[in-house]
């Protein structure tokens, strides 16, 4: 294909620079193969490569302001101002735009803050989402890197004295009880006991130490948080399992991702929910993040609660964000600080009714 020519760029989307030459960083834009979008902190957008211009969009983009490629009331403009003004890095997911007129269709976004021409700007990467994906709601994570572990490190002094105690209480009640059926709840409680220490010492170890783990299988992590769930819900919510039995076995600390996973469920519990399901799925061409991976583990934790508020939604997995007045704010940010350890991340789904929080895992890079 022979390159192109100033005006031919400026026809897809780009715009010729002085001279009738382009600047080096949009013809080096233009090679990738990834859509990418250059928008400045009035949220005008400055330059889309060609693969952007030519795959998904039919109409000159430069100069466009980007609020007009979203599809309804959305946040696009916000999140572009806050990565230009603030120099947030944000992963989307799932938002719906139009890029193409009359042609609604759901993106992951990956946002990160760059100089372009002497001024600061928002590099934007578009992913559209399988077909199966396109029902699903959008979800923002902003949470900034290792916010939630740094809390987690400052609780972990004062949980750990309790929990020699509790472990001793139950092995003396569990002498004094009548039967093996009383007695296999004290061993869940000596369980917990020993789970949670051993968290707390991953907590206060050197990070590297803290993350080495080994292979095991997932489903034994979820059929750990279903006994768990169960027990605490007192018999007031289902809880069903929809797991894939192929796949693979998942590298990582399995107590810790028992607790993102109880994290993920007790929030369901929360919400009011009624139903619960844990779902188990492989994803081929997996985004987590700014990064692609052949192959990655899907835990989805489904419920039938009241939903995230709308004003929650950007905010969620930051520390101390709850929309309870009994909630600490803490079960999401470590749950997402977890996932990380793990190179995987968590994204949401949600309307009343029904909403999916995802653990993504990677499998094949």
């Amino acid at each position: 294909m022979p390159p192109r020519t100033p005006e031919a760029n400026a026809a897809h989307g780009g715009r010729p620079e002085s001279g009738g030459v382009l600047s080096e960083a949009a013809a080096a834009l233009d090679l990738l193969t990834t859509p990418i979008a250059v928008v400045d902190g009035a949220g005008v957008v400055l330059h889309a490569n060609a693969a952007l211009a030519e795959v998904h969009c039919e109409r000159r983009l430069a100069g466009l302001p980007v609020v007009q490629l979203a599809f309804g009331e959305h946040p696009l403009l916000r999140l572009a101002r806050r990565v230009v003004h603030a120099g947030e890095r944000i992963v989307a997911r799932r938002l719906l735009l139009e890029l193409k007129r009359a042609q609604a269709r759901r993106y992951d976004l990956a946002m990160v803050p760059q100089q372009w021409r002497g001024q600061p700007v928002a590099l934007i990467e578009f992913h559209p989402l399988a077909e199966h994906d396109q029902d699903l709601g959008e979800g923002v994570s902003t949470s900034p890197e290792g916010a939630a572990e740094q809390l987690a490190r400052a609780l972990a002094h004062e949980i750990k004295n309790p929990l020699a105690g509790l472990h001793g209480a139950a092995q003396l009640l569990e002498r004094e009880l009548p039967t093996p059926a009383l007695r296999e709840y004290t061993r869940v409680i000596r369980g917990e006991a020993d789970r949670i220490r051993r968290l707390v010492d991953g907590l206060l170890q050197r990070p590297e130490i803290a993350h080495a783990g080994q292979a095991f299988n997932i489903h034994e992590v979820l059929e750990r948080v279903r006994t768990l769930i169960a027990a605490e819900a007192g018999g007031s919510v289902r809880v069903e399992r929809d797991y894939d039995p192929s796949l693979p076995d998942v590298d990582g600390q399995s107590d810790r991702l028992t607790q993102a996973v109880l994290n993920l469920a007790r929030n369901a519990l929360q919400s009011g929910a009624t139903t619960l399901v844990l779902r188990t799925r492989a994803e081929r061409r997996a985004r987590i993040g700014d990064r692609a991976c052949k192959l990655a583990l899907r835990i989805d934790v489904i419920d039938d609660g009241r939903g995230v508020p709308e004003e929650l939604r950007e905010s969620l997995f930051l520390p101390y964000v709850t929309g309870r007045d009994e909630g600490t704010g803490l079960g999401l940010p470590v749950a997402l600080s977890i996932a990380r350890e793990h190179g995987g991340t968590v994204a949401f789904a949600s309307r009343p009714g029904h909403t999916v929080f995802s653990l993504l895992l990677p499998v094949q890079p």
